[in-house]
């Protein structure tokens, strides 16, 4: 569940930054509303994306928290998750201007067992059936991070003059795991 929050002071948050992110190992005692994490968008996006003044925020909730649950909270419930987490972490404790709560279920891919070989195959039926003609990149192939979409697209877009790629070639290549032992290091006495 994504909780945007808009607040006409510019000035809520006490801090400045991308926002934060909330490891698992956390309790649950200390973490009820099952928070992932919190994005200060009005400090994090760059070039003046959004001219609106005030603070605008993100509060993710639910994730992995949340499998295996056959219902969801209400966006009334999920909004008030949301102010009770940017109160207990952030003291924020006036009411937004504005907010949208939305439900996104099963929204970042999760692979599964047998993913490198299923790319394998993915990647020679693409060569065969497209000739280099189509090529794939995105979070359901190399990785689910924004950062991993981003060098996946961009070693598709590099490798445009190269004929017969797919974008998941490194799924062919032989893993090749080595062990990297430190070397012992003896006390001078």
């Amino acid at each position: 569940m994504v909780v945007n929050l808009y607040y006409r002071d510019p000035h809520v948050l006490p801090e400045q930054g991308f926002g934060y992110l909330i490891p698992r190992s956390i309790p649950y005692e200390q973490n009820p509303e099952f928070a992932l994490g919190v994005v200060f968008d009005s400090s994090s996006l760059l070039y003046q994306q959004d001219t609106a003044p005030g603070t605008k925020v993100t509060v993710m909730l639910g994730g992995h928290w949340w499998d295996g649950f056959s219902s969801y909270p209400t966006s009334e419930e999920g909004l008030e998750m949301a102010k009770a987490v940017l109160k207990r972490h952030l003291n924020v404790t006036d009411d937004p201007e504005a907010w949208d709560v939305n439900l996104h279920q099963e929204c970042i891919p999760q692979y599964t067992v047998g993913h490198d070989a299923s790319m394998r195959t993915a990647n020679e039926e693409l060569r065969a059936g497209f000739r280099g003609r189509l090529r794939v990149a995105g979070n359901s192939y190399k990785g689910v991070g924004l950062h991993d979409c981003v060098r996946s697209a961009r070693e598709v877009v590099m490798g445009l003059q190269q004929e017969g790629m797919t974008g998941l070639e490194e799924f062919a290549r032989e893993k090749v795991w080595k062990r990297i032992v430190p070397e012992r290091v003896e006390k001078e006495e």
